[in-house]
């Protein structure tokens, strides 16, 4: 059952010119009007390809190339995402409609883990391993369990801690008052364990939302919840683009009217008495010096990361005390977080024994301020296992570096964190769109998880608003309330079976 986020959060669900493709959709007889989307993330993307059904669009990118792609690297004969793109069908519904409407083929990927306890010696104390059955990831417990019998009783207590999370937490938020608790709060206002938060669920939350174990404290519940409740509700099965990100960069691009690349936006003026709005930005840069552009539009959707979006916007916010203040004073409640992602040969980095490896291998170090994860990607899929012609592996946030010559490619990322400030400045937000022909798109617009489906349902609610029909991509889900589904039960029951089997490890190794 999807459990329902708080009242307060709203939900549904250019250095060279590209001339344009041939458009597959149709355009109204009326003159078009010119739209300019500045950023190409999925929001940006989604965006773009969206408007283009009905208008002129100009995608803005500061990356020489279309930015969801922009890090992207081939190595040992394979191309690799930067950081890895994963999404399930049951969380990431718009997504996965949006990449079926484009031909953007995607499978499932194995995404089990394995915690390690730096502080311990560096053993695994919690892994899994996925059963895929009928679409859906089943976890039960690795068979390396049997090795490290004196590990069983610890990986019980967490695994029995999360299973009563993923049955009970979405009722125990719809309770009077759970539903605005932070996370902390929310587990020791419902008696969970003490050590089920830092050892298991906080963990793995710095890896999903990609921020400090502070800011996983203080999320909203409901919307953690809500991630689980859809995550392991329908289908606990991660799925990975087969082409990667380089496909769908392309085939969302593939309608848009006018690509600029290699561009550094400087300003954008939302209109102001009925005028139009301007977006400011320089291209080039090379002996001759940067040529300056400034060119008027219909809409200006900005598709940046939040703190981009603030700087962008901070010359008409100085020079105004009326709606573009107001977004720029609530884009500055957003907080954000910048981390690492390293694409590497060092398997030092994975765990020290062979058999603790896992696709995704945590790392829960007593002195980091956040977990760190090391990908396995040859394990990944298998589109990867067959490809890839040596072991490579993506960290983030490393506890250790790797050996500067295994390193291929080190990128920092920066994402927004979800807390209260944040929530009412989604509020805000939510107010102002289209105010001065300024509309904003990205994961930090919805009161959601900010992962990619909030970015592409964030650009389909801003279509939809400029009179794009986009019903062949929104998923609309009912609003009556539903029994929960089959993939939920089977999901608890492959939680309760795999502590009946751990628990007859235990008797059995004794």
């Amino acid at each position: 059952v999807r459990s329902t986020p708080p009242q307060h959060c709203f939900k549904t669900r250019a250095s060279g010119l590209m001339p344009r493709p041939a458009d597959p959709y149709p355009i109204n007889a009326e003159p078009q009007k010119r739209v300019a989307v500045i950023g190409s993330g999925i929001a940006g993307l989604t965006a773009a390809h969206l408007l283009s059904r009905r208008y002129h669009v100009t995608l803005i990118e500061r990356e020489e190339v279309l930015g969801m792609d922009a890090h992207s690297k081939t190595s040992h004969n394979a191309r690799m995402d930067i950081p890895l793109r994963v999404f399930s069908e049951s969380y990431y519904p718009n997504l996965c409609r949006l990449y079926r409407s484009i031909g953007v083929a995607f499978g499932t990927a194995d995404y089990s883990f394995s915690l390690v306890d730096d502080c311990r010696g560096g053993g695994a104390y919690f892994r899994y391993v996925n059963l895929l059955v009928r679409g859906l990831a089943l976890p039960l417990p690795s068979p390396t369990l049997l090795l490290a019998p004196q590990r069983l009783p610890r990986y019980l207590r967490l695994a029995y801690q999360f299973g009563r999370f993923l049955r009970s937490s979405p009722a125990q938020v719809a309770l009077p008052g759970m539903g605005d608790l932070c996370l902390e709060d929310f587990l020791a206002a419902n008696g969970y364990a003490q050590a089920f938060g830092p050892d298991l669920l906080y963990p793995m939350l710095s890896v999903v939302c990609t921020c400090s174990y502070a800011s996983v404290r203080t999320y909203p519940a409901a919307l953690i919840v809500d991630y689980f409740a859809g995550k392991y509700g329908l289908s606990g099965a991660q799925c990975r683009a087969h082409e990667g990100t380089r496909e769908a960069v392309a085939k969302l691009a593939q309608p848009v009217a006018r690509r600029v690349t290699g561009a550094t936006v400087r300003e954008v003026r939302p209109s102001q008495a009925g005028g139009r709005p301007h977006v400011e930005w320089s291209s080039g840069g090379g002996a001759d010096g940067a040529t300056s552009h400034r060119e008027a539009f219909d809409e200006v959707v900005v598709a940046t990361q939040v703190s981009a979006a603030r700087r962008l916007l901070r010359p008409a916010a100085e020079a105004s005390e009326g709606a573009d203040r107001e977004v720029y004073d609530a884009l500055g409640s957003f907080r954000c977080e910048r981390f690492r992602v390293l694409l590497h040969t060092d398997a030092s980095l994975m765990p020290a024994r062979r058999r603790d490896w896992s696709p995704l291998n945590l790392v829960v170090s007593p002195t980091g301020s956040a977990a760190s994860v090391t990908v396995w990607m040859n394990a990944i899929d298998e589109k990867l296992r067959q490809s890839l012609s040596a072991p490579v592996f993506q960290t983030w946030n490393p506890v250790t570096e790797p050996r500067p010559e295994a390193v291929e490619a080190d990128v920092a990322f920066e994402r927004p964190i979800v807390d209260p400030a944040a929530v009412r400045a989604m509020g805000k937000l939510a107010r102002c769109q289209g105010r001065g022909s300024l509309w904003l798109v990205g994961s930090y617009v919805r009161c959601s998880m900010p992962l990619l489906e909030n970015g592409v349902t964030s650009a389909i609610e801003v279509a939809k608003r400029l009179g794009v029909d986009v019903s062949d991509i929104e998923y609309v889900e009912s609003r009556q309330a539903k029994p929960q589904p089959a993939g939920g039960r089977l999901v608890w029951w492959a939680v309760a079976a795999a502590l009946a089997v751990a628990a007859v490890l235990a008797a059995a190794s004794r």
